[in-house]
């Protein structure tokens, strides 16, 4: 990754083999060749039923063609019983005003992960199943996403015990449109090795990995980790990725998530569209990805105002070079999405 007088270099790591397409049988995993376009994100650091769907609203009005898939979250931080009854409130009324629309939930269970793994919050979860099991539209479930985060990762015996206990008690609930997908933090920053916290074959539909900063690209991690799930036989899905170029007056430097490593200032127009172009040159690359979520939202108003505004029709001409982009043909929009999980 390097600067020249005009613009931000970024250089692909992970070698080129997109002559090697897979497909794995996954579920909801589309032909070989073919990658799902997503949009995220509903529900940062909240319940979906807090949080309005403008930005998703705006991004369709940007950006033609449409994403097939939206990405949400759920969050279970403590044990109380009903738990997550507000997200399957809110879930069910964004289905309401949008039906049958696929959804990717990014679980989040810091810090109880040892005690939702010993059971305390199966009424809760169990309840969750049966929400998600009655949209009638796919689902992937991100369990524990991000497990190997620097500053926070998951204990690595209660992950793995973790796992498999949601995935069993999402099949009592017989919620089969819920694919369990394995997420790990892998491409952005020094993490340790994904596989520490791998469940076991048995149990993960999907891997998926988050990436942001521009070093995400660059680094040999991202090429193990996706060599390693195309040898376990798991598409892969990129759930959340944007470009990180911290506003650093607006950084604090207590705080953990403030990081230094691979990360750039706010560039102009041409170093966003460097960060595009190497993530659509990553995913032509590995065709174990078979979807790409971009996050679309303005960071400024939420937790992490430094992360900044991430709006595609907020970059004057990034929609454009944007869309063109999602106009290659591997790339599988909102009617295509639906007609092909209709048949599933």
């Amino acid at each position: 990754m390097r600067r020249d007088a005009s613009r931000l270099q970024i250089t692909v790591q992970p070698p080129d083999r997109s002559h090697e397409p897979v497909d794995f049988g996954a579920p909801f995993e589309p032909p070989a060749g073919r990658v799902l376009h997503c949009w995220g994100q509903l529900g940062v650091e909240d319940r979906p039923h807090l949080v309005e769907d403008a930005e998703l609203s705006e991004y369709e009005a940007t950006i033609e063609p449409q994403p097939g898939v939206v990405s949400t979250y759920a969050h279970v931080h403590d044990t109380s019983e009903g738990i997550l009854d507000a997200f399957c409130q809110g879930i069910g009324n964004l289905l309401a005003k949008r039906p049958q629309t696929p959804l990717i939930v990014g679980l989040h269970v810091r810090p109880v992960e040892k005690v939702v793994a010993g059971g305390a919050c199966d009424e809760s979860l169990s309840r969750m199943a049966r929400c998600l099991r009655d949209l009638e539209v796919p689902v992937w479930l991100r369990i524990g996403y991000e497990f190997n985060l620097s500053f926070d990762p998951h204990d690595t015996g209660a992950y793995k015990d973790l796992f498999p206990h949601i995935v069993e008690l999402f099949s009592r609930e017989e919620a089969h449109n819920v694919a369990a997908t394995w997420c790990s933090a892998a491409g952005s920053f020094q993490f340790r090795d994904p596989f520490d916290w791998w469940p076991g074959n048995e149990y993960v539909d999907w891997a998926a990995m988050d990436v942001f900063a521009p070093i995400g690209f660059e680094r040999p991690e991202t090429t193990a980790y996706l060599d390693r799930c195309r040898e376990e036989e798991k598409p892969v899905m990129i759930p959340e990725s944007c470009p990180f170029f911290f506003d650093w007056n607006l950084v604090d430097p207590n705080r953990p998530e403030s990081f230094s490593d691979g990360l750039l200032e706010i560039g102009d127009i041409d170093d966003q569209w460097a960060w595009y172009e190497a993530m659509f040159e990553l995913v032509r690359r590995r065709p174990e990805i078979k979807a790409l979520t971009v996050i679309a939202t303005d960071w400024r108003d939420g937790m992490f105002p430094f992360y900044g505004d991430t709006r595609i029709g907020s970059w004057d001409g990034l929609a454009e070079r944007y869309g063109a982009a999602l106009s290659d043909p591997r790339f599988m929009h909102r009617q295509e999405s639906r007609e092909l999980f209709q048949h599933r």
